[in-house]
């Protein structure tokens, strides 16, 4: 016989200030690009930046839950909840807007794969030394 556990049902809004908090501990960091587009770093893969907008996350939490630390965030960062905790007036901003000083991005790649008739496109993305603050070799 197999018993499970009901765990307690939290709100979205309850899952949102305890994600914010995870985000908080954990070093979630915002940025925004040169086009207004959200980016947000990723704490379990040091390099990797999620694309964020205040519907969606690409990370693989958002995907399973529907919500995410990093969406949780952004929607503090926005004013679109509010935060008991405010982040303090002075807290650190990366310096590098493209990478939020991770050094890394996830640059995309492709190559065509087959016939030039029946061949596709495969498409992946890969950690690249950030263009802005990591200086390129000549």
């Amino acid at each position: 016989m197999v018993t499970t556990t009901a765990r307690p049902t939290e709100t979205r809004e309850q899952a949102l200030r305890r994600l914010l908090q995870i985000a908080r501990e954990s070093g979630v960091r915002l940025g925004v690009d040169r086009h207004g587009d959200f980016y947000a770093t990723s704490t379990s893969e040091p390099g990797r930046l999620y694309p964020l907008t205040p519907e969606s996350c690409g990370c693989r939490g958002f995907a399973t839950h529907r919500h995410c630390r990093h969406l949780a965030a952004l929607w503090s960062h926005l004013g679109y909840m509010d935060d008991p905790e405010p982040d303090p007036a002075g807290a650190a901003r990366p310096d590098c807007a493209v990478c939020l000083d991770a050094g890394l991005i996830d640059a995309p790649r492709s190559r065509w794969i087959g016939g030039s008739q029946t061949g596709y496109r495969d498409e992946w993305t890969s950690p690249t030394p950030c263009p802005d603050c990591q200086p390129v070799a000549a």
